[in-house]
């Protein structure tokens, strides 16, 4: 302990004087200099889409027909959240279907009539989102505004707990979020097709493309490709509003977002950080995502806020004297 005294003693001596070295407005202009380009940095992070997920780029469009993709984490199937939900569906499920494709409609069906047609209820804009069925499902059947998102998220937690293999896609009409128009749907693995199909339940509908059933890969390749007369949809009886056009899907569907799991009742959500941290692979023949900037941009925000506090604690204390 008495060694340890004078090398204690010679380091407070050392903090002393480093903190008086510095005049108290010089270390205040780093501080206010470091928190400008700390929101200079946010503000064009803020301008990017998918900004709270970790996102990969794919060149090869195969990948997402594919039965899996590479890392892909999935759900368990004896989780106790994904069996409890699966009483909800106990009058859809009790049925007969001619296949799976009719059963997965059905799933579809119940998932759009969970929300009423009150258009108080329709928002593209909500404050808090997250990736529970249950919550979701709650906040739909009690006439919480949402989206197309909370339709996805409950369609997929439905779909796994009937039995299918589902996941979670996203499109983008561009990278950037100013004036960009989104959609999210839900990809189903009709084992009798050996195919991914895509299922939308806020339009309530399939997509068909020359008229066979199409993928999420496969939209996105009519849209970019300027093919939107080759877009049909069968709505298996539905009359329910919003009705689907080809011109909306144009709108929407440039870019695609693959979500990297649907272990969504295992607690993977959309987040900055986390163990349990949804990631997406992207795909687009008109622009990669810039994943790196976005890495330098958190990192550059980040470290500011965190050296501008450093120095702002550092002219409090220049300022207090000894």
């Amino acid at each position: 302990m008495r060694l340890m005294l004078p090398a204690a003693r010679g380091h407070w001596r050392t903090f002393r004087h480093l903190r008086h070295a510095v005049a108290s407005h010089h270390l205040a202009l780093i501080a206010t200099a470091l928190i400008i380009v700390a929101c200079v940095c946010i503000y064009f992070l803020s301008q990017m889409v998918v900004v709270k997920a970790k996102v990969h780029d794919s060149l090869d469009p195969l990948e997402f027909s594919a039965r899996r993709l590479p890392e892909f984490v999935q759900q368990n199937r004896n989780s106790k959240s994904l069996v409890e939900f699966r009483r909800y569906l106990d009058g859809t499920l009790s049925l007969e279907y001619p296949d799976s494709l009719s059963k997965a409609v059905a799933i579809r069906r119940w998932v759009r009539q969970q929300q009423s047609q009150d258009k108080s209820v329709w928002s593209t804009t909500v404050k808090v989102n997250h990736e529970d069925p249950h919550r979701l499902l709650e906040e739909q059947r009690s006439g919480i505004p949402g989206s197309c998102r909370r339709f996805c998220y409950i369609l997929t937690g439905a779909l796994l707990s009937a039995g299918f293999d589902a996941r979670v896609v996203s499109f983008t009409s561009a990278l950037s979020r100013r004036g960009v128009r989104r959609h999210v749907v839900v990809e189903v693995l009709i084992e009798e097709l050996d195919k991914w199909v895509l299922l939308d339940p806020t339009f309530d509908t399939l997509v068909l493309i020359d008229g066979r059933l199409a993928s999420a890969l496969e939209l996105n390749e009519a849209v970019v490709g300027g093919r939107l007369d080759a877009m049909t949809f069968e709505r298996n009886g539905s009359t329910l509003a919003p009705h689907p056009e080809p011109e909306i899907y144009g709108r929407y569907c440039r870019h695609l977002f693959m979500a990297m799991t649907n272990a969504i009742f295992d607690g993977y959500t959309v987040r900055f950080l986390g163990r349990k941290r949804m990631s997406f692979v992207h795909y687009s023949r008109e622009a990669t995502y810039p994943q790196l900037r976005k890495q330098l941009l958190l990192g550059a925000g980040g470290g500011g806020v965190l050296l501008s506090m450093l120095f702002w604690v550092w002219t409090v204390l220049s300022l207090i004297p000894d």
